[in-house]
């Protein structure tokens, strides 16, 4: 092997390691922010005030699931639209916290029926 021809090897073989270098940065940085995002979004969910639930809304969910009953899949769990039905439902009922939504219907009713 000629000195020109150890050289160019040489050249592409450092440009090699620079291109994976290059390549092994960006995946770190980006795993990071991924990881980041993640974090972040699970943070802004949690700091959502949790739902208070009073005798009367309790009563009146199950009162409400059951006449809707035939809505319910095998499973004994409803779809999004009866789970906001009734937190329509119930919204007159709320005697504190934040207003129930569809997701804490559906959070309540499963706590409910694996007691």
């Amino acid at each position: 092997m000629n000195l020109v021809s150890k050289m160019d090897y040489q050249a592409d073989l450092n440009n090699q390691r620079l291109i994976w270098a290059s390549v092994a940065s960006l995946a770190a940085s980006l795993s990071h922010f991924t990881v980041e995002s993640f974090i972040s979004s699970m943070a802004r969910q949690r700091s959502s005030p949790l739902a208070s639930w009073n005798d009367e809304e309790t009563a009146a969910l199950i009162q409400f699931l059951h006449t809707n009953h035939a809505e319910a899949g095998d499973n004994g769990n409803f779809k999004k639209r009866t789970y906001n039905a009734a937190a329509e439902h119930i919204s007159g009922l709320l005697t504190s916290g934040p207003p129930k939504t569809g997701e804490s219907v559906k959070n309540k009713w499963t706590s409910y029926v694996s007691v």
